[in-house]
């Protein structure tokens, strides 16, 4: 059993999506786009039915950095079951296509029709053949091979329409051919009859050029509109400045297909790229019915609600609770915040992938701590916390920060962490040891001497008030004329000198490399490596 009570894994371990991962959609600004797509959908196809036009097009472009969801976006579109009644959809990715030419972009578009659509029209064109035979239309019935031995047995042309569906029998498609020519245009024809012969994908044979590619791109838009009273939706992923492809698409976008949508994916550069290779396309581009910018696809709120949805759609027995939710959030920030190049959806499910699988292994209800440090280790070694000297574990370093929010609190936990540190300083012989002597009067929290024989007095205010914290650093200076020097260790303080007191500001990473270091220390837990960096951190907060 996963955590939470998952039967399986939610998040794929694949660099990209694949369609059944597609299925879960999470995040504010990828919802907005589904609506945005089907908004698109539903005009055209509002604007058809009516009977406005059925020639109308529409040019979509989705745009955004690499690892911002835009496949995942386009792959749950192509998979969404309310669409399989409206729409049919090509899905093509232009970076698995090489060599480029019109040709092999032709044969992926085709490749990019789900097998099922095709069979559904091949269905419907079969189906409105039986009609005309079931009319008596002149050499209708031939299609079917329907004879006097068919008639005699009681035979339907329904069941020999299904004989044909189960490919039982073959059609006769000379016959065909006759009865559908009074229907269909020359291209339209062939193309019918490459569906009827299940060799769709042949039909790149039959194009030489890009005329070609665009009538029989034509003519299936147009079956599929007649036949199935579907639109057609063109998507194109990692679209970019290839001469080839420029072409294509520039050719596709003005002969306006029938009935069509074109959905274009592409990354800010690729569209920088196009405005300087060929303004005509980048024109075009510019002026499409919806731009879809997935800008802020990459925001903690946005990513956080990407990775809890996985996690949501597979709960079928509703085990992750809101308190859940809050804790994994909590982790997910964490991850966000202090390393930035995990700061976008692709990476942040390639971590919890990983991380819910080593869970798993431990039989861990929860995705834990433990296990996120496990797949830091292990998937992306020597990868450190942000700023931290003290080589701090994520597991650690997560535990520590969630028990920092008592100021109070972390103002004394740091106060000991200093105390230690120079301890573990004057182990080394790098300063003197602590003083016993009282240290109010001398306006410090410990009082020792430096290297140089100069008694330095440490002193450590923190306060949500940045007000208090310069009336207190205030006051601590004016109390410590004794000593050589005074060294302030803060949270907030504008300037670095303060009357005569070094102040050192330390930010949350610093505080919590310090009580790690404590932790460590009165565990006798420090080793020589450990004591290199404890120096380092010494050094960086100028206690040496």
């Amino acid at each position: 059993m996963y955590p939470y009570g998952l039967r399986q894994n939610p998040y794929h371990g694949s660099p990209t999506p694949r369609m059944t991962d597609s299925l879960v959609l999470g995040g504010k600004r990828h919802k907005e786009a589904k609506f945005a797509m089907l908004s698109c959908i539903d005009d055209l196809n509002c604007r058809i039915n009516s009977g406005l036009q059925d020639n109308d097009s529409r040019l979509v472009t989705i745009i955004q950095d690499v690892g911002s969801g835009k496949t995942h976006l386009t792959l749950h579109i192509k998979g969404l079951a309310d669409l399989s009644n409206t729409s049919v959809i090509s899905y093509t990715d232009l970076s698995q296509i090489s060599p480029r030419t019109v040709q092999s972009l032709y044969n992926a578009i085709l490749a990019g029709f789900n097998e099922e659509d095709i069979l559904d029209l091949r269905k419907a064109i079969l189906y409105f053949l039986k009609q005309e035979a079931e009319h008596n239309v002149k050499g209708a019935k031939k299609i079917f091979r329907y004879g006097i031995i068919d008639s005699f047995f009681g035979r339907s042309i329904h069941y020999k329409a299904q004989q044909i569906l189960e490919n039982r029998i073959s059609p006769d498609y000379s016959a065909a051919d006759q009865l559908l020519k009074r229907e269909l245009s020359t291209i339209e024809n062939n193309i019918a009859k490459s569906i009827l012969h299940h060799r769709l994908r042949d039909d790149v044979y039959n194009v030489e050029t890009l005329e070609d590619v665009l009538a029989s791109l034509s003519a299936i838009a147009i079956l599929n509109l007649k036949f199935l009273k579907k639109l057609t939706i063109f998507q194109i992923d990692e679209f970019d400045c290839d001469k080839i492809s420029l072409d294509v698409i520039k050719a596709i976008i003005n002969s306006h297909l029938p009935s069509s949508i074109i959905t274009l994916n592409l990354t800010p550069s690729a569209y920088e790229d196009i405005r300087s290779v060929s303004t005509s396309v980048f024109d075009r581009l510019e002026k499409a019915n919806y731009k879809i910018d997935l800008a802020g696809s990459n925001t903690f709120e946005e990513v956080n609600d990407i990775i809890l949805e996985y996690i949501r759609y597979h709960d079928v027995g509703s085990q992750f609770s809101k308190e859940d939710e809050k804790d994994l959030s909590s982790k997910i920030k964490v991850i966000y915040d202090e390393f930035p190049d995990f700061r976008n959806v692709r990476s942040m499910i390639n971590i919890f992938y990983h991380a819910t699988e080593a869970a798993q292994k431990r039989n861990c209800a929860i995705i834990d701590e433990k296990a996120i440090d496990d797949t830091i280790k292990h998937v992306y070694p020597g990868l450190k916390i942000r700023g931290s000297i003290m080589s701090i574990p994520l597991s650690e370093f997560i535990r520590i920060k969630k028990d920092c929010n008592d100021l109070k609190e972390l103002e004394n936990d740091v106060r000991d962490a200093v105390r230690n540190l120079v301890n573990c300083a004057h182990d080394v012989g790098s300063v003197s040891e602590l003083s016993s002597e009282s240290t109010m009067r001398e306006g410090g929290d410990i009082i020792y001497s430096d290297s140089s024989g100069s008694r330095v007095a440490v002193s450590v205010i923190m306060n949500k008030d940045h007000v208090k914290n310069f009336e207190q650093i205030a006051n601590t200076v004016k109390t410590s004329s004794i000593v050589d020097k005074l060294l302030i260790l803060t949270n907030s303080y504008a300037n670095g000198m303060g009357n005569g007191a070094t102040v050192v500001n330390i930010d949350r990473s610093k505080m919590i490399d310090l009580i790690y270091f404590n932790g460590k220390y009165e565990k006798d837990d420090i080793f020589e490596e450990d004591q290199k960096r404890a120096l380092l951190l010494a050094r960086s907060i100028k206690l040496c």
